[in-house]
């Protein structure tokens, strides 16, 4: 009798599983991973190349969510590279303003991206105590389709560490050009920066039913939560087929594969949601019963200013107050910064055409340099040598109190 009562549900759950709402295949995706994960697979065969990570994101100093990709990060002994991959097709050209196109289209895609992910990532890297020195952090534009490239695509006012590639022997001699001995990182650093990475993680995904997968994350709630902690992959079926099915219901499991490789079966509802917001920002839905797999891109969001992989931490605001004194309310009340300290490494965040040029001290404070202050030519060359991303020392020549809790940092360049 039960069995007949749970009939008519179980035939509906059978027929539901042909008529199922899901997003097309994205064929072009598809090809530009495919074309990304070829590259990494040479990559990883040249014996100059320490280890290659695919679709690294990467966060902001200031923290919240906003994470920027990058195709391929390659580590050297001597360099990090950013690369973005393209897998074009026909004339592929670049604007005056630097944006690329594909047969008269604009890809909505600048070398400002990777400037900016390189911004990230050392800023990241400063908190963790990690500072690069005369390491380098390179940026590259790969072509790897059988477009024709275009003398206009360039890199800019860019010099010495972006570089455009026009297939793989191009990206093979740009990674051959040695940097000097000064450049090469100490067994200690090469460590730190591997560490670095092996936390930084990528894109959330799922495989709908029908072959689409979309790359973005997985909204939190506690089913999630607990799965992230403990699996890095999931893959949906039913154990029971058709007939059984018919008559008993679906036995609906994941077959889970967990962060150190060892393999196992949860029970889940089959008709539970899950939220997923997409790589593109577009916001959506899915049951576990519509998807072939669900693979998590990261463990749990790391906490840089918590994390220590080099003993070598930069103390960047050592004169603190708060250093000295237990006193919150009297660190509140003293500056971040005094006359005379010079921070290593800040960051070029934008440069203001009235102002001057900002500079990111650490993750809660900023530092300006004057237009006026600026020798003529610094300022009439500023997006050559002060590019978004780009790293120097800075000393503080002005600090004043902005609000109850702000302060304005004036700085220079320290040559």
């Amino acid at each position: 009798m039960r069995i007949g009562m749970g009939w008519l549900a179980n035939y509906r759950w059978l027929s539901s599983l042909e008529n199922q709402n899901l997003p097309p295949v994205d064929y072009a995706k598809r090809a530009a991973t495919k074309a990304e994960l070829k590259v990494t697979r040479e990559l990883r065969k040249m014996k100059h190349v320490v280890e290659v990570h695919h679709a690294v994101r990467l966060t902001r100093i200031e923290g919240g969510r906003s994470r920027r990709e990058v195709d391929l990060i390659a580590v050297m002994a001597d360099r990090i590279l950013l690369i973005e991959v393209k897998n074009f097709k026909g004339s592929i050209t670049m604007n005056k303003q630097g944006v690329l196109h594909q047969n008269g289209t604009s890809r909505h895609w600048t070398f400002g991206k990777l400037d900016d992910a390189s911004k990230r990532l050392k800023d990241t890297m400063g908190l963790t105590g990690i500072q690069l020195g005369a390491t380098e952090v390179h940026s590259v534009l790969l072509f790897i389709g059988s477009g024709q490239v275009d003398e206009s695509v360039n890199t800019g006012k860019r010099l010495l560490d972006a570089h455009v590639a026009k297939n793989m022997n191009e990206l093979n001699d740009i990674l051959r050009r040695p940097l000097g001995d000064e450049a090469i990182m100490s067994k200690e650093l090469l460590k730190a920066v591997r560490t670095f990475f092996g936390h930084c993680g990528t894109w959330d995904a799922v495989s709908a039913n029908n072959g689409a997968e979309v790359d973005g994350d997985v909204r939190s709630m506690p089913l999630i939560d607990q799965w992230r902690t403990q699996y890095q992959e999931l893959r949906f079926k039913n154990l029971r087929g058709w007939w059984s099915t018919l008559f008993f219901g679906p036995k609906f499991v994941a077959q889970t594969k967990g962060w150190d490789g060892q393999k196992g079966t949860v029970d889940v509802s089959p008709k539970e949601t899950i939220a997923f917001v997409g790589s593109g920002s577009k916001g959506d839905s899915f049951r576990f019963d519509h998807l072939r797999s669900l693979s998590f891109g990261y463990h749990s969001m790391p906490d840089w200013q918590k994390m220590v992989l080099m003993k070598t931490k930069q103390p960047a605001q050592s004169k603190r107050v708060s250093d000295t004194s237990n006193s919150a309310a009297a660190a509140r009340n003293q500056p971040p910064y005094r006359i005379g300290d010079v921070i290593k490494s800040a960051t070029v965040s934008r440069i203001h055409e009235q102002l001057g040029i900002f500079f990111t001290l650490d993750a809660k404070n900023s530092g300006l340099y004057r237009k006026e202050k600026m020798e003529e030519i610094e300022w009439t060359m500023r997006e050559t040598f002060y590019r978004v991303g780009e790293a120097m020392h800075v000393e503080v020549v002005k600090v004043r109190r902005k609000g109850k809790s702000g302060w304005n940092i004036e700085v220079k360049s320290v040559d």
